[in-house]
């Protein structure tokens, strides 16, 4: 198993000479993860919302004085109720958003390295067509990842999870042979 750029039009993985990023403009939303023993909550900052239904941990930067005292603890990932820990990792920049970042590895290039040296699971939540997979609870299977996006933001707001919801420029993949926004998907390459 390794993490591709992968092309959901095409149905293949495509190399890094083979996709275009630019800046676009898009948005950015703060969501609270309650922490399993009730008492309190940390929000982290995301440009794909869906992907949390993949979510395996919550990270902060170890020399983040805000967070450091709350590394060990536990979270209730929102939507999906699973219990993910909230662990330290220099790649965190506390600068950046909340300060805590959603570690997502199937689904992220930076956060499939966090994942690695943390000895997290991968929990890949998308089909080959870019649609929510049966790991994903059951309200948002077969969806569309567009489609999910919408209906996770409603169903967070729905809870009182929501936070916020900002303009933001991102660094937007796409596969420049179909210009369609890739998807980093762990499957089974061959590299030489």
């Amino acid at each position: 198993k390794r993490l591709v750029n992968w092309d959901p039009v095409l149905g293949t993985a495509v190399s890094d000479l083979e996709v275009d990023s630019e800046e676009e403009d898009g948005k950015i939303w703060e969501v609270r993860y309650p922490f399993a023993d009730g008492l309190g909550s940390l929000t982290v900052a995301t440009t794909r919302p869906e992907t949390m239904l993949g979510d395996v941990a919550v990270a902060v930067n170890p020399k983040d004085e805000r967070y450091g005292h709350l590394v060990g603890r536990h979270l209730v990932l929102p939507l999906s109720g699973r219990s993910i820990p909230v662990i330290a990792d220099e790649y965190v920049d506390p600068e950046f958003g909340t300060g805590c970042v959603k570690i997502t590895p199937a689904h992220d290039f930076n956060d499939w390295q966090v994942a690695q040296r943390h000895g997290l699971a991968q929990i890949n939540i998308l089909t080959l067509t870019a649609t929510i997979n049966d790991n994903a609870p059951s309200a948002y299977r077969s969806l569309d990842r567009f489609e999910a996006r919408v209906r996770v933001l409603a169903d967070l707001q729905a809870q009182g999870l929501l936070v916020s919801e900002k303009p933001y420029r991102l660094r937007v993949p796409r596969s420049g042979r179909t210009g369609v926004i890739v998807e980093p998907m762990l499957t089974d390459q061959w590299f030489v």
